[in-house]
Protein backbone atom coordinates (compact mmCIF):
# COMPACT_ATOMS: atom_id res chain seq x y z
CA UNK A 1 0.00 0.00 0.00
CA UNK A 2 1.42 3.36 -1.02
CA UNK A 3 -0.41 5.54 1.46
CA UNK A 4 0.82 9.05 2.17
CA UNK A 5 -0.46 9.00 5.76
CA UNK A 6 0.01 6.40 8.49
CA UNK A 7 -1.99 5.93 11.69
CA UNK A 8 0.05 3.91 14.15
CA UNK A 9 -1.66 2.06 16.98
CA UNK A 10 0.44 2.12 20.14
CA UNK A 11 -0.23 -1.39 21.42
CA UNK A 12 1.30 -1.00 24.87
CA UNK A 13 -0.92 2.00 25.55
CA UNK A 14 -4.06 0.22 24.37
CA UNK A 15 -3.29 -2.68 26.71
CA UNK A 16 -2.48 -0.27 29.54
CA UNK A 17 -5.89 1.34 29.15
CA UNK A 18 -7.65 -2.04 29.05
CA UNK A 19 -5.89 -3.17 32.22
CA UNK A 20 -6.48 0.15 33.99
CA UNK A 21 -10.20 0.05 33.24
CA UNK A 22 -10.45 -3.64 34.10
CA UNK A 23 -8.86 -3.00 37.50
CA UNK A 24 -11.21 -0.08 38.11
CA UNK A 25 -14.45 -1.94 37.38
CA UNK A 26 -13.45 -5.04 39.33
CA UNK A 27 -13.56 -8.76 38.57
CA UNK A 28 -17.34 -9.17 38.85
CA UNK A 29 -18.17 -6.76 36.03
CA UNK A 30 -17.63 -7.72 32.40
CA UNK A 31 -15.99 -5.35 29.96
CA UNK A 32 -17.54 -4.78 26.54
CA UNK A 33 -15.20 -3.07 24.08
CA UNK A 34 -16.89 -0.65 21.69
CA UNK A 35 -15.31 -1.29 18.28
CA UNK A 36 -17.75 0.61 16.08
CA UNK A 37 -16.61 3.14 13.47
CA UNK A 38 -13.45 1.14 12.72
CA UNK A 39 -12.56 1.07 16.41
CA UNK A 40 -13.08 4.81 16.67
CA UNK A 41 -10.77 5.28 13.70
CA UNK A 42 -7.91 3.26 15.19
CA UNK A 43 -8.41 0.22 12.94
CA UNK A 44 -10.69 -2.63 13.96
CA UNK A 45 -8.45 -5.29 12.44
CA UNK A 46 -5.58 -4.07 14.64
CA UNK A 47 -7.46 -3.30 17.83
CA UNK A 48 -9.75 -6.33 18.08
CA UNK A 49 -7.09 -9.08 18.24
CA UNK A 50 -5.20 -7.16 20.91
CA UNK A 51 -8.29 -6.65 23.06
CA UNK A 52 -9.40 -10.25 22.62
CA UNK A 53 -5.99 -11.50 23.67
CA UNK A 54 -5.99 -8.96 26.51
CA UNK A 55 -9.24 -10.36 27.90
CA UNK A 56 -12.11 -8.10 26.80
CA UNK A 57 -15.26 -10.13 27.42
CA UNK A 58 -17.40 -8.85 24.60
CA UNK A 59 -17.47 -6.38 21.70
CA UNK A 60 -20.07 -3.92 20.51
CA UNK A 61 -20.58 -2.35 17.10
CA UNK A 62 -23.27 -0.19 15.53
CA UNK A 63 -24.03 -2.04 12.28
CA UNK A 64 -24.30 -5.57 10.96
CA UNK A 65 -21.47 -5.09 8.48
CA UNK A 66 -19.16 -4.13 11.33
CA UNK A 67 -20.12 -7.27 13.23
CA UNK A 68 -19.54 -9.46 10.18
CA UNK A 69 -16.11 -7.89 9.67
CA UNK A 70 -15.29 -8.45 13.33
CA UNK A 71 -16.08 -12.16 12.96
CA UNK A 72 -14.03 -12.26 9.73
CA UNK A 73 -10.90 -11.00 11.46
CA UNK A 74 -11.17 -13.62 14.19
CA UNK A 75 -13.27 -12.23 17.06
CA UNK A 76 -14.82 -15.29 18.71
CA UNK A 77 -16.50 -13.71 21.71
CA UNK A 78 -20.01 -12.27 21.90
CA UNK A 79 -20.83 -9.24 19.74
CA UNK A 80 -23.66 -6.86 20.60
CA UNK A 81 -25.04 -4.76 17.74
CA UNK A 82 -26.12 -1.40 19.17
CA UNK A 83 -28.07 -0.17 16.15
CA UNK A 84 -31.74 -0.86 15.51
CA UNK A 85 -30.76 -2.79 12.40
CA UNK A 86 -34.13 -4.46 11.95
CA UNK A 87 -36.17 -1.28 12.07
CA UNK A 88 -37.95 0.25 9.09
CA UNK A 89 -37.48 -2.77 6.82
CA UNK A 90 -39.91 -4.81 4.81
CA UNK A 91 -40.37 -8.41 5.91
CA UNK A 92 -37.98 -10.04 3.40
CA UNK A 93 -35.07 -7.70 4.18
CA UNK A 94 -35.72 -8.05 7.89
CA UNK A 95 -35.63 -11.84 7.54
CA UNK A 96 -32.32 -11.62 5.66
CA UNK A 97 -30.76 -9.64 8.49
CA UNK A 98 -32.11 -11.99 11.13
CA UNK A 99 -30.61 -14.94 9.25
CA UNK A 100 -27.30 -13.08 9.05
CA UNK A 101 -27.32 -12.41 12.78
CA UNK A 102 -28.05 -16.07 13.46
CA UNK A 103 -25.33 -17.22 11.08
CA UNK A 104 -22.69 -15.05 12.74
CA UNK A 105 -23.94 -15.63 16.29
CA UNK A 106 -24.65 -11.95 16.91
CA UNK A 107 -26.69 -10.32 19.65
CA UNK A 108 -29.16 -7.77 18.34
CA UNK A 109 -30.64 -4.79 20.14
CA UNK A 110 -34.44 -4.71 20.17
CA UNK A 111 -36.21 -1.41 20.83
CA UNK A 112 -39.76 -2.08 19.67
CA UNK A 113 -42.21 -4.95 20.10
CA UNK A 114 -45.16 -6.24 18.11
CA UNK A 115 -44.33 -7.28 14.57
CA UNK A 116 -40.58 -7.13 15.16
CA UNK A 117 -40.63 -9.61 18.03
CA UNK A 118 -42.91 -11.91 16.08
CA UNK A 119 -40.71 -11.71 12.98
CA UNK A 120 -37.62 -12.58 15.00
CA UNK A 121 -39.42 -15.45 16.66
CA UNK A 122 -40.67 -16.88 13.38
CA UNK A 123 -37.33 -16.57 11.57
CA UNK A 124 -35.34 -18.04 14.44
CA UNK A 125 -37.70 -20.98 14.88
CA UNK A 126 -37.50 -21.64 11.16
CA UNK A 127 -33.71 -21.65 11.39
CA UNK A 128 -33.86 -24.06 14.30
CA UNK A 129 -32.08 -21.93 16.88
CA UNK A 130 -32.99 -18.85 18.95
CA UNK A 131 -31.68 -15.36 18.32
CA UNK A 132 -30.00 -13.68 21.28
CA UNK A 133 -31.21 -10.13 21.93
CA UNK A 134 -30.79 -7.32 24.41
CA UNK A 135 -33.72 -5.02 25.08
CA UNK A 136 -32.89 -1.33 25.22
CA UNK A 137 -34.78 0.85 27.68
CA UNK A 138 -35.03 4.62 27.27
CA UNK A 139 -34.61 6.11 30.74
CA UNK A 140 -34.03 9.67 29.58
CA UNK A 141 -31.73 9.72 26.57
CA UNK A 142 -34.64 10.28 24.20
CA UNK A 143 -33.32 8.16 21.35
CA UNK A 144 -33.81 4.43 20.81
CA UNK A 145 -35.51 2.25 23.36
CA UNK A 146 -38.69 1.06 25.01
CA UNK A 147 -40.22 3.11 27.77
CA UNK A 148 -39.87 1.13 31.00
CA UNK A 149 -43.53 0.04 30.82
CA UNK A 150 -43.15 -1.00 27.17
CA UNK A 151 -40.03 -2.92 28.11
CA UNK A 152 -41.92 -4.92 30.70
CA UNK A 153 -44.62 -5.71 28.14
CA UNK A 154 -41.93 -6.82 25.67
CA UNK A 155 -40.38 -9.12 28.27
CA UNK A 156 -43.77 -10.70 28.93
CA UNK A 157 -44.38 -11.23 25.22
CA UNK A 158 -40.86 -12.57 24.63
CA UNK A 159 -41.35 -15.12 27.40
CA UNK A 160 -43.92 -16.87 25.20
CA UNK A 161 -41.56 -17.08 22.18
CA UNK A 162 -39.18 -19.98 21.59
CA UNK A 163 -37.23 -18.10 18.93
CA UNK A 164 -35.99 -15.34 21.24
CA UNK A 165 -33.37 -15.49 23.94
CA UNK A 166 -33.37 -12.36 26.11
CA UNK A 167 -29.80 -12.28 27.33
CA UNK A 168 -29.61 -8.66 28.44
CA UNK A 169 -31.35 -5.36 29.11
CA UNK A 170 -29.67 -2.00 28.95
CA UNK A 171 -30.01 1.75 28.87
CA UNK A 172 -27.78 4.66 27.91
CA UNK A 173 -26.89 7.77 29.91
CA UNK A 174 -27.18 11.20 28.30
CA UNK A 175 -24.96 13.28 30.61
CA UNK A 176 -22.49 10.93 32.30
CA UNK A 177 -19.56 13.11 31.22
CA UNK A 178 -20.99 16.36 32.62
CA UNK A 179 -20.25 17.79 36.06
CA UNK A 180 -23.92 18.12 36.95
CA UNK A 181 -25.02 14.57 37.72
CA UNK A 182 -28.72 15.29 38.38
CA UNK A 183 -29.95 13.75 35.13
CA UNK A 184 -27.65 10.76 35.50
CA UNK A 185 -29.12 10.11 38.94
CA UNK A 186 -32.64 10.32 37.49
CA UNK A 187 -31.78 7.85 34.75
CA UNK A 188 -30.11 5.41 37.12
CA UNK A 189 -33.12 5.58 39.42
CA UNK A 190 -35.48 4.84 36.52
CA UNK A 191 -33.35 1.93 35.35
CA UNK A 192 -33.16 0.52 38.88
CA UNK A 193 -36.95 0.69 39.13
CA UNK A 194 -37.30 -1.04 35.78
CA UNK A 195 -34.88 -3.78 36.81
CA UNK A 196 -36.77 -4.38 40.03
CA UNK A 197 -40.03 -4.85 38.10
CA UNK A 198 -38.31 -6.89 35.40
CA UNK A 199 -36.51 -9.28 37.75
CA UNK A 200 -39.22 -12.00 37.66
CA UNK A 201 -39.31 -11.79 33.85
CA UNK A 202 -35.59 -11.86 33.10
CA UNK A 203 -33.97 -15.20 32.30
CA UNK A 204 -31.20 -16.33 34.60
CA UNK A 205 -27.88 -14.81 33.61
CA UNK A 206 -29.34 -11.92 31.62
CA UNK A 207 -26.92 -9.01 31.71
CA UNK A 208 -27.90 -5.59 33.05
CA UNK A 209 -25.85 -2.67 31.78
CA UNK A 210 -26.00 1.10 31.58
CA UNK A 211 -22.45 2.49 31.91
CA UNK A 212 -20.34 3.96 29.12
CA UNK A 213 -16.74 5.08 29.75
CA UNK A 214 -17.72 8.19 31.69
CA UNK A 215 -20.24 6.38 33.88
CA UNK A 216 -17.87 3.47 34.49
CA UNK A 217 -15.29 5.94 35.76
CA UNK A 218 -17.60 8.16 37.80
CA UNK A 219 -20.46 6.04 39.12
CA UNK A 220 -19.54 2.67 40.67
CA UNK A 221 -23.23 1.90 41.20
CA UNK A 222 -23.74 2.06 37.41
CA UNK A 223 -21.27 -0.72 36.59
CA UNK A 224 -23.77 -3.53 37.21
CA UNK A 225 -22.99 -6.71 35.23
CA UNK A 226 -21.18 -5.10 32.31
CA UNK A 227 -19.71 -1.77 31.21
CA UNK A 228 -19.44 -0.57 27.62
CA UNK A 229 -16.06 1.07 27.14
CA UNK A 230 -15.27 2.99 23.98
CA UNK A 231 -13.25 6.21 24.12
CA UNK A 232 -11.45 5.22 27.32
CA UNK A 233 -9.88 2.16 25.70
CA UNK A 234 -8.21 4.40 23.15
CA UNK A 235 -6.81 6.64 25.86
CA UNK A 236 -9.10 9.65 25.79
CA UNK A 237 -11.29 11.06 28.53
CA UNK A 238 -14.90 11.89 27.67
CA UNK A 239 -14.50 15.23 29.47
CA UNK A 240 -12.37 17.07 32.00
CA UNK A 241 -14.64 15.71 34.73
CA UNK A 242 -13.27 12.18 34.33
CA UNK A 243 -9.61 13.05 33.83
CA UNK A 244 -8.53 12.71 37.50
CA UNK A 245 -10.19 9.29 37.81
CA UNK A 246 -7.92 7.13 35.63
CA UNK A 247 -4.54 7.20 33.94
CA UNK A 248 -5.57 6.75 30.31
CA UNK A 249 -2.92 7.03 27.59
CA UNK A 250 -3.69 8.03 23.99
CA UNK A 251 -2.91 5.09 21.71
CA UNK A 252 -2.67 6.74 18.30
CA UNK A 253 0.00 8.58 16.34
CA UNK A 254 -0.68 9.87 12.81
CA UNK A 255 2.19 10.86 10.54
CA UNK A 256 2.97 11.90 6.99
CA UNK A 257 6.03 13.46 5.37
CA UNK A 258 7.24 16.54 3.52
CA UNK A 259 7.12 15.83 -0.22
CA UNK A 260 8.21 19.21 -1.57
CA UNK A 261 9.84 22.42 -0.33
CA UNK A 262 9.93 25.84 -1.90
CA UNK A 263 10.64 29.49 -1.16
CA UNK A 264 7.88 32.05 -1.63
CA UNK A 265 8.62 35.80 -1.83
CA UNK A 266 7.06 38.39 0.45
CA UNK A 267 3.48 39.16 -0.53
CA UNK A 268 2.70 35.75 -2.03
CA UNK A 269 -0.55 33.95 -1.19
CA UNK A 270 -0.71 30.33 -0.03
CA UNK A 271 -3.52 27.96 -0.96
CA UNK A 272 -7.12 28.23 -2.10
CA UNK A 273 -8.82 31.53 -1.44
CA UNK A 274 -5.54 33.30 -0.59
CA UNK A 275 -6.48 33.26 3.08
CA UNK A 276 -2.89 34.05 4.05
CA UNK A 277 -0.16 36.14 2.41
CA UNK A 278 3.52 35.85 3.23
CA UNK A 279 4.88 38.64 5.41
CA UNK A 280 8.49 37.68 4.68
CA UNK A 281 10.41 35.42 2.36
CA UNK A 282 8.86 32.11 3.41
CA UNK A 283 9.97 28.53 3.09
CA UNK A 284 6.99 26.18 2.89
CA UNK A 285 6.74 22.41 2.90
CA UNK A 286 4.00 20.49 1.17
CA UNK A 287 2.46 17.59 3.12
CA UNK A 288 0.28 15.14 1.14
CA UNK A 289 -2.68 15.09 3.51
CA UNK A 290 -5.98 16.93 3.55
CA UNK A 291 -9.63 16.74 4.40
CA UNK A 292 -9.92 13.69 2.10
CA UNK A 293 -7.93 11.89 4.81
CA UNK A 294 -9.94 13.35 7.68
CA UNK A 295 -7.57 16.23 8.43
CA UNK A 296 -10.24 18.86 8.72
CA UNK A 297 -10.30 21.95 6.50
CA UNK A 298 -11.29 23.93 9.61
CA UNK A 299 -7.72 23.43 10.87
CA UNK A 300 -6.45 25.73 8.12
CA UNK A 301 -4.20 28.47 9.53
CA UNK A 302 -4.76 27.11 13.05
CA UNK A 303 -3.12 23.69 13.41
CA UNK A 304 0.44 22.92 14.43
CA UNK A 305 2.37 19.85 13.27
CA UNK A 306 5.44 18.32 14.83
CA UNK A 307 8.81 17.53 13.29
CA UNK A 308 12.12 16.39 14.74
CA UNK A 309 13.42 19.93 14.20
CA UNK A 310 10.50 21.58 16.00
CA UNK A 311 6.89 22.60 15.46
CA UNK A 312 5.52 24.12 12.28
CA UNK A 313 2.24 25.95 11.68
CA UNK A 314 -0.21 24.94 8.97
CA UNK A 315 -0.51 27.89 6.57
CA UNK A 316 -3.20 28.49 3.98
CA UNK A 317 -6.28 26.43 3.41
CA UNK A 318 -6.08 22.69 3.77
CA UNK A 319 -7.25 21.13 0.53
CA UNK A 320 -8.51 17.62 -0.16
CA UNK A 321 -5.08 16.06 -0.63
CA UNK A 322 -2.44 18.60 0.39
CA UNK A 323 -1.54 21.26 2.88
CA UNK A 324 1.34 23.66 3.43
CA UNK A 325 3.41 24.18 6.57
CA UNK A 326 5.74 27.09 7.32
CA UNK A 327 9.32 25.83 7.70
CA UNK A 328 11.09 29.18 7.57
CA UNK A 329 12.17 28.90 11.20
CA UNK A 330 13.24 25.27 10.81
CA UNK A 331 16.23 25.60 8.44
CA UNK A 332 17.28 21.97 8.89
CA UNK A 333 13.92 20.58 7.74
CA UNK A 334 14.10 18.77 4.41
CA UNK A 335 11.91 16.92 1.95
CA UNK A 336 11.25 13.42 3.21
CA UNK A 337 11.16 14.43 6.87
CA UNK A 338 8.40 12.95 8.99
CA UNK A 339 5.49 15.18 10.01
CA UNK A 340 3.41 14.28 13.08
CA UNK A 341 -0.18 15.28 12.46
CA UNK A 342 -1.67 13.77 15.63
CA UNK A 343 0.65 13.18 18.57
CA UNK A 344 0.08 10.66 21.36
CA UNK A 345 1.37 13.08 24.01
CA UNK A 346 -1.69 14.75 25.46
CA UNK A 347 0.05 18.08 26.23
CA UNK A 348 1.24 18.60 22.65
CA UNK A 349 -0.50 21.22 20.48
CA UNK A 350 -1.19 18.51 17.88
CA UNK A 351 -2.59 15.86 20.22
CA UNK A 352 -6.06 14.49 19.50
CA UNK A 353 -7.50 16.46 22.40
CA UNK A 354 -5.72 19.70 21.44
CA UNK A 355 -6.91 19.27 17.87
CA UNK A 356 -10.47 18.69 19.08
CA UNK A 357 -10.35 21.96 21.00
CA UNK A 358 -9.18 23.82 17.90
CA UNK A 359 -12.21 22.43 16.09
CA UNK A 360 -14.67 23.04 18.95
CA UNK A 361 -15.21 19.30 18.66
CA UNK A 362 -14.62 16.20 20.81
CA UNK A 363 -11.89 13.55 20.52
CA UNK A 364 -14.37 11.06 19.04
CA UNK A 365 -14.83 13.29 15.98
CA UNK A 366 -11.10 13.66 15.36
CA UNK A 367 -10.27 9.94 15.41
CA UNK A 368 -13.48 8.76 13.71
CA UNK A 369 -12.82 11.19 10.85
CA UNK A 370 -9.58 9.46 9.87
CA UNK A 371 -10.18 8.27 6.33
CA UNK A 372 -9.80 5.00 4.48
CA UNK A 373 -6.75 6.26 2.56
CA UNK A 374 -4.75 6.21 5.77
CA UNK A 375 -2.56 3.14 6.27
CA UNK A 376 -3.05 1.73 9.74
CA UNK A 377 -0.41 -0.31 11.54
CA UNK A 378 0.50 -1.42 15.05
CA UNK A 379 3.81 -0.79 16.77
CA UNK A 380 4.12 -4.45 17.76
CA UNK A 381 3.71 -7.63 15.74
CA UNK A 382 0.16 -8.76 16.42
CA UNK A 383 -1.45 -11.46 14.36
CA UNK A 384 -4.70 -10.57 12.66
CA UNK A 385 -6.08 -13.78 14.16
CA UNK A 386 -5.47 -14.83 17.75
CA UNK A 387 -6.43 -17.85 19.74
CA UNK A 388 -9.33 -17.01 22.06
CA UNK A 389 -8.81 -17.27 25.81
CA UNK A 390 -12.50 -18.01 26.23
CA UNK A 391 -14.50 -19.95 23.66
CA UNK A 392 -17.65 -18.32 22.36
CA UNK A 393 -20.67 -19.68 24.18
CA UNK A 394 -23.58 -18.68 22.00
CA UNK A 395 -26.42 -17.18 23.96
CA UNK A 396 -24.62 -17.14 27.30
CA UNK A 397 -23.90 -13.43 27.05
Amino acid sequence: MFSEVTARLLTDRLLHNLRTLRALIGPQTRLCAALKANAYGHGMSLVAPILQKGGADMAAVAQLDEAIELRRIGWTRPILVFGHVLGGLESAKRRERIDTALGHQLILTVTEDGDLLRDIDAAARSAGRPLSVHLKIDTGMGRMGFTPDEGLDALREAATMRGLRICGVYSHLATADEANDEHVRRQLSRFDAFLASAAPLLPEGALRHVANTAAALRFPEARLDLVRIGLGLYGYHPSEVTRPLADLRPALRVTSRVTEMKWLPTGHCIGYGCTVWTQRRTRIGIVPVGYGDGYWRALSNHAIVGMSQGDAPVVGRISMDQMAIDLTDLPDAAAGDSVVLLDETRSRPNSVESTAKLLSAIPYEVTCSLGSRIARSADAAVSARVEPQIALAAGVI
